[in-house]
């Protein structure tokens, strides 16, 4: 362990008349909760609470320090080492350490957020007793081991710290808190708010798109407030048409506040009421009832946003970010934007579901030309549909392309153009500069599907996991109960060689609305590996449910669920797949045999099937490929692939070695091995 400062509570006489006992350095004591600093554990009421090592690290570093405020880029700086991850990060650590903590939210005692700095860890303000005196243990007195690395800060326990850290075990730093002085402004914590789908109350029960659309847009515009935590649409829609009681949607949630509203149309007139209560006692903050035309539909939205952040004390420019984001006041154009997410949120991704997204967002530009969201979903469409449909290919690109030409031309400074700029300067091999321009674009707004995306592949792309990791749980802070999510995670903590944090997030998953392929395959594989339980039979029963998937209906994989538990059999069906693509289920299905393989422990056979599935994306060979084809790359963790010759030559031929001998940012377990080489594990 990296040396300590001197401890100062045994220099002389404590403040307080008495002197302090001889602190252990290595841990902290209260009440029931212990944190182990050499063991990296924390402990409460004696059982130990399982905690990520970054969330344990981010404890450490605040509890090494009470009372001392931690901005938020200096947690990111001292925990994670840079700032490639987004701040919102942090709001899920802080909840899941809360958690640990038995801490309630709205009535911290231990973790305090601190408005517009960052947060605070104080000890508690009871006296101690006789017995917990004598085996009084202190703060070590430095940062965490997991912020102990060359360019990290250390931080010695300071006097003042000590003093404070006195005050506090005699009961006088927090003693009018106690006797009824009421809490400091710095202990709410940052609002947190769910915008619960608005009910229809129309007649004919027809305008639910209109009632959803009024949630949507104010959801957006109250997102935008960087003091405001709001969840998103597909976790707040899990509650359409359920009259459930506030507490607990609103710890399913894990937020402070939720806006109901109900929306009434007859012909052109509306009627909307809305309402802002609190989550843990149903109690009503605000309500208003608007009676407007339907034309003023979206002036209602603005007033609604403004109300409510008025209400929570936060500020909100509604015209700024109604002019940044580049989407529609075409209430036509909205629904089928609504209608267009909804299928990508649910993760519907076959050929039938990418048709219907393009006939949407077709329809979508032509009632709002203007409208560069919609822009921007027609030309995602087309690509995804691209995919699909071999023999449109080419005449499907160049349309998406033309389309994007034009959100260049219509909308140069907007995120979207910026993004799509980005993702042009990757295809060229401009990597450093494409992903520090994704980066720009992911967090200068709210952390959502569109906007994030992109720079998940490159950093995934780059063999950057944990990175990937924090960013996508960030993404999932504001939208848990998104499939989509769940399921790009499981992918992601598989690569990184978290198998328990996997299969953990495979069974939350499995009560999410959704496709489950890809996570039923990962956990095919996983048990196919002796990674995950259950043996044979869930073995039998996950190839089941698979072959109710299109894509995996194939001569190959029919066949293998005959050969289930014989090794040699099932790894003979995967190398015909790779010398036969057709009965491997060709391009759309390449990534069956290549996690087959290497699930089986064969790393010379994945690996060929590694390279098969990545010659046949595009751009392969030219070093043009998008960012999104090298996940096969690093979606093999079983068999050492990673440590294989064949494997090392295709990150040299795919630009990814470049990339990080150029900036010193080696991928998750790889590194140089003297001057022209290098290995991964």
């Amino acid at each position: 362990m990296p040396a300590r400062a001197p401890i100062l509570g045994d220099q002389g006489p404590c403040p307080l008349g008495k002197r302090m006992p001889q602190p252990d350095p290595d841990r902290l004591a209260f009440n029931d909760v212990v944190i182990d600093f050499a063991g990296r554990r924390l402990l409460r009421g004696g059982a130990e609470q399982a905690l990520e090592p970054k969330a344990f690290a981010v404890l450490a570093l605040l509890a090494a320090s009470p009372g001392r405020v931690f901005g938020r880029d200096e947690i990111l700086d001292a925990v994670w080492g840079h700032r490639h991850v987004t701040q919102s990060v942090i709001n899920r650590i802080m909840s899941l350490l809360r958690q640990a903590l038995g801490e309630d939210a709205q009535r911290p005692r231990l973790l305090h957020t601190v408005y517009g700095i960052g947060y605070r860890f104080d000890l508690p303000s009871a006296a101690p007793s006789p017995a917990e005196e004598a085996s009084a243990i202190h703060p070590v007195p430095e940062a965490p081991a997991a912020s102990s690395r060359p360019g990290g800060r250390r931080r010695p326990l300071a006097l003042a710290a000590t003093i404070l850290l006195l005050l506090a075990a005699g009961g006088w730093l927090y003693g009018d808190r106690e006797r009824g002085g009421g809490p400091s402004t710095h202990d709410a914590p940052r609002p947190s708010l769910a915008v619960l789908p608005f009910a229809d109350l129309s007649p004919r029960g027809d305008q639910a798109y209109l009632a959803d659309g009024l949630a949507e847009e104010i959801r957006n515009q109250l997102a935008q407030a960087p003091a405001l935590q709001v969840v998103g649409r597909t976790s707040s829609s899990a509650f359409k048409g359920k009259d459930g009681d506030p507490r607990a949607v609103g710890r399913s949630l894990d937020v402070a506040y939720l806006l109901e509203g109900s929306l009434r149309r007859d012909r052109d007139r509306l009627r909307v009421t809305a309402r802002l209560v609190r989550a843990d006692t149903g109690r009503q903050v605000w309500s208003e009832t608007y009676a407007r035309e339907l034309r003023d539909v979206f002036a209602v939205q603005e007033d609604i946003s403004r109300n409510v952040a008025l209400a929570l004390s936060v500020a909100l420019d509604v015209a700024r970010y109604n002019r940044e984001q580049g989407g529609t006041t075409h209430i036509g154009a909205y629904e089928r934007y609504l209608r267009w997410r909804d299928i990508l949120m649910q993760g519907r991704l076959d050929v039938a579901h990418d048709r219907e997204r393009v006939r949407l967002a077709q329809e979508m530009v032509a009632l709002d030309p203007q409208c560069v969201l919609c822009w921007d979903a027609l030309a995602r469409s087309l690509n995804a549909l691209a995919l699909e449909e071999p023999d449109a290919r080419g005449a499907l690109q160049a349309e998406s392309a033309h389309v994007r030409a034009r959100i260049a031309r219509i909308a140069p400074d907007s995120w979207i153009a910026r993004r799509d700029r980005a993702n042009a300067w990757w295809r060229q091999g401009r990597r450093t500069d494409a992903i520090a321009l994704a980066r720009q674009v992911a967090e200068a707004g709210p952390a959502t599907q569109e906007r994030v995306w992109d720079y998940a592949f490159m950093l995934y792309a780059m063999g950057h996991l944990d990175e990937t990791i924090a960013l996508v749980e960030g993404v999932r802070a504001i939208e848990p109960m998104a499939l989509y999510l769940s399921r790009d995670l499981q992918f992601d903590y598989t690569a990184a060689r978290r198998f328990p944090q996997a299969e953990a997030e495979y069974q939350r998953g499995q009560h999410l609305s959704g496709s489950q392929l890809g996570p039923d395959f990962l956990a095919f594989c996983g048990v196919l590996a002796g990674r995950r339980a259950g043996g044979l039979e869930r073995l039998r029963a996950l190839h089941g449910q698979l072959l109710a998937h299109r894509e995996m209906d194939t001569p190959f994989f029919r066949d293998l669920g005959a050969a289930l538990g014989d090794r040699g059999a099932m790894l003979a069906h995967v190398r015909r797949a790779v010398e036969v693509p057709a009965y491997g289920g060709g391009p759309n299905a390449a990534f069956v045999p290549t996690g087959v393989a290497d699930a089986l422990g064969d790393a010379d056979l994945a690996v060929a099937a590694m390279r098969r599935e990545l010659e046949a994306a595009e751009g392969f060979d030219s070093g043009t490929m998008a960012q999104q084809p090298y996940v096969a790359l690093w979606n093999a963790p079983y068999s050492g692939v990673r440590s294989h010759p064949q494997f090392k030559a295709m990150l040299v031929k795919a630009g990814v070695v470049d990339y990080w001998r150029q900036t010193g940012r080696w991928g998750d377990g790889c590194g140089p091995a003297g001057a022209d080489d290098f290995q991964c594990r």
